[in-house]
């Protein structure tokens, strides 16, 4: 999101021969212009090292995952018939889907050799009558050819159906080996530690791991505070005592990507993310009330946490606390077919060969 400065334009004052009365005013509004513009000058370099996210970003990539199966989609986002792949990918980057099942078609791709072919026996007809009968919903590979997903398979790929008319994409590859991290659908994936410690080894947890490459949790639109306190919610009650179990502790703040430095902010609003962009660049906020602080109050509680009340509270650095990690997408760059494809226990072999 980009900041938006009035055209300077708009505020000038006109000078021309009749505006002015006399020299000495002349001179006067010609020296109020030039602090204007000087103004606007230092104002542009100041947003332009605000780190703000570019206006033209890089369209996050599908990476073909699987090839001949499909992930599950009874709670797709979309299901819909796409002329090409690039179209079916557009479709899940709009409804901020963060994987996707697509069927290219072409001679090979037409139909699913993995299911058998009906015989003639009553039991096989009743079978495809009833097959027949299934809704568009209960049997979306059977009409479209892009299937929009709420979020990626993990690591046992337990969701899959061979079907060799698709192939199975993700903005992640191939998933983390990581076991216990969840996903936030529309939103991405996270790894919550509960295990209490300060800001700064927090944030070097999270991108210093060596099984995913990642972040403490940036924050800064309505969608990702609302549904990451909802998450913490969530935890809190799935943690409570079943039986005689002894409980995790509930989770009242969690570190967050989002943090004040005095040495490089630029204002009192400067907070930073973890990729170094200021929240000024962003329109959206939830502090807490009486949150953040000022002058000494703001020094000594600089870093940012998040409530299960979708709020945020400005706490003091040292504090040792729970903390969200977000796990970033595949890059680009980095991302090769060839070595990266799953082809584990799970996965199908040359299933395209007739």
């Amino acid at each position: 999101m980009s900041i938006l400065l009035r055209d300077s334009r708009e505020a000038l004052p006109e000078v021309s021969a009749t505006s002015c009365v006399d020299c000495g005013g002349c001179v006067s509004q010609m020296s109020t212009t030039i602090i204007f513009l000087l103004l606007q000058l230092l104002a542009s370099m100041s947003m332009g090292s605000l780190n703000c996210p570019t206006d033209a970003p890089i369209p996050l990539q599908f990476h073909l995952v699987r090839e001949c199966q499909r992930a599950l989609a009874d709670d797709a986002l979309a299901l819909e018939s796409t002329s090409s792949l690039e179209d079916c990918a557009n479709l899940a980057r709009e409804l901020h889907g963060l994987a996707l099942n697509y069927a290219p078609g072409g001679s090979t791709r037409n139909r699913n050799k993995f299911i058998q072919p009906i015989s003639g026996n009553s039991s096989s007809a009743r079978q495809k009558d009833l097959r027949s009968r299934l809704t568009v919903f209960e049997q979306p590979a059977e009409f479209f050819n892009c299937h929009v997903l709420q979020c990626p398979q993990n690591s046992t790929f337990g969701g899959m159906v061979n079907d060799s008319r698709f192939d199975y994409y993700s903005l992640y590859g191939r998933p983390t080996t990581l076991q216990n991290y969840s996903c936030v659908p529309e939103v991405g994936l996270f790894l919550v530690y509960t295990h209490p410690s300060s800001y700064l080894n927090a944030s070097l947890a999270c991108s210093n791991s060596s099984e995913f490459d990642g972040s403490l949790a940036h924050i800064a639109s309505e969608s990702r505070t609302r549904t990451l306190s909802q998450w913490l919610l969530d935890f809190n009650r799935s943690t409570r005592p079943v039986l005689e179990a002894e409980p995790m502790p509930d989770i009242f703040l969690a570190y967050v990507g989002l943090a004040y430095n005095c040495t490089t902010s630029l204002s009192l609003h400067d907070f930073r993310n973890a990729q170094h962009e200021s929240l000024m660049c962003f329109l959206y906020r939830a502090w807490d009330v009486g949150h953040p602080g000022l002058g000494l109050q703001r020094a000594n509680a600089s870093c940012v946490a998040l409530t299960p009340q979708a709020t945020w509270h400005a706490i003091s650095c040292e504090r040792e606390l729970p903390f969200i990690c977000e796990i970033f997408t595949a890059s680009p760059r980095s991302w090769k077919r060839e070595a990266e494809l799953d082809i584990g226990p799970n996965a199908v072999a040359e299933c395209r060969n007739d």
